[in-house]
């Protein structure tokens, strides 16, 4: 029976990953529209751009990882670069607007809308991909529906023990291991906001306290940006800089943010019943808890980001990119990287035309490091580009 349950929120976290792909596909050509404008901006146009950019990604981390991949392929320069990853958390907004939607719309009238399919206009191309993401978040709501329906198989597993007591306990000690729970699952499960979903699905049915709630997203936020430091530091000296500042600060920020989201709740229990809650009542207050921790993690990465984008950085470096995993693993966002492959083609030949000169000058005139770093940069893009990563 427990299966059946965990069956239910892997339908969840299925219709929310194909959502966000969807998505961002509809919106893939406005996306690179943007990229193209990139150049020499003032400010306020700069940080205009790569809002739209990131909210038309969905996806937190792919913005994040986007914005140093292009950092280090030296398609961007620091300043958006940096501003692309302080930005990225504001990406949350559609697995917030879904989670709002958790138990408060029904799934198949979604999929009754597809229906549409069948009809002569869903071969135009936005009209299947706008089906595909209706379909897609159908498909979480009715995840959520059934989790719901299955809980009782969750609720007799646990029973009356030890555990099912210590998940229902918002007291300090437990919370903090729920929190720790949250930050080793992120180190293995690399998904995006299974935390929200799983502490939704506890939640409606008293399985889990509000703190722990809010624990397991917290550890989440904590444990992704760990992984973003892990993957940063195999790269040349400034992206290693990137990864270090912003992991720390984003960790410390999202701490910061559990917090002021305990007190948020404390004010909160003046107008609500948190015991006696409905469905619906009970989701909102969730995601509008999370809604504070996300913001101000956003608020500390803002302010890295301003000081962040100021430093000098040395134009010789070597020239460690990221791994295909990369890739693999969808840790990218794909309207950039096609917008970044003519760009990569275009530095290697460049690149490959500075070599030819040296040939012809005399020796000496160019320091051995300098040629050897181009040389070196000139065998790694090549891998890149014969790998099709780019």
């Amino acid at each position: 029976m427990i299966l059946m349950w965990l069956g239910s929120f892997v339908l969840v976290m299925f219709g929310l990953m194909e959502s966000q792909k969807h998505l961002t596909n509809f919106f893939s050509k406005e996306q690179k529209s943007l990229l193209d404008k990139g150049g020499e901006e003032k400010l306020t146009s700069l940080f205009a751009r790569l809002l739209a950019l990131v909210a038309l990604e969905t996806s937190p981390r792919k913005s994040l990882y986007t914005g140093l991949a292009l950092y280090n392929l030296r398609i961007q320069t620091l300043r958006p670069s940096v501003l692309h990853m302080a930005l990225s958390t504001l990406g949350a907004w559609w697995a917030l607007f879904l989670a709002n939607l958790y138990l408060g719309f029904n799934g198949f009238f979604l999929l009754g809308l597809c229906v549409i399919g069948f009809l002569p206009v869903s071969h135009f191309a936005k009209v299947k991909l706008a089906l595909k993401l209706v379909f897609s978040v159908g498909v979480f709501l009715i995840g959520g529906e059934l989790m719901l329906r299955n809980s009782s198989a969750l609720q007799t597993t646990l029973g009356t023990s030890e555990f099912a007591f210590f998940l229902a306990d918002g007291r300090f000690s437990s919370v903090l291991v729920l929190l720790a729970v949250g930050i080793l699952l992120s180190l293995f499960v690399q998904i995006e906001f299974w935390s929200l979903m799983l502490a939704l699905g506890l939640l409606v049915t008293n399985t889990i306290s509000f703190n722990g709630a809010l624990a397991l997203v917290t550890g989440e936020r904590i444990g992704m940006m760990l992984v973003f430091w892990w993957r940063s530091r195999k790269l040349n000296q400034d992206c290693q800089r990137i990864g270090l500042q912003l992991s720390l600060v984003s960790i410390l920020g999202a701490i910061i943010g559990f917090f002021i989201a305990g007190e948020t709740r404390t004010l909160l229990a003046y107008g609500f019943s948190f015991e006696t809650s409905g469905f619906q009542d009970k989701s909102f207050q969730l995601v509008l808890l999370t809604l504070v921790i996300l913001l101000v993690q956003w608020l500390a990465q803002m302010i890295w980001g301003h000081f962040g984008s100021l430093v000098k950085v040395d134009e010789i470096q070597e020239a460690h990119y990221f791994p295909s995993s990369w890739f693999e693993q969808e840790l990218l966002s794909v309207p950039a990287t096609q917008w970044a492959k003519d760009k990569v083609h275009k530095r290697l030949s460049e690149i490959r035309y500075h070599l030819q000169g040296l040939s012809t000058l005399q020796e000496g005139q160019v320091p051995g490091h300098i040629q050897a770093r181009l040389r070196e940069e000139e065998q790694k893009l090549s891998s890149i580009v014969f790998k099709d990563i780019l």
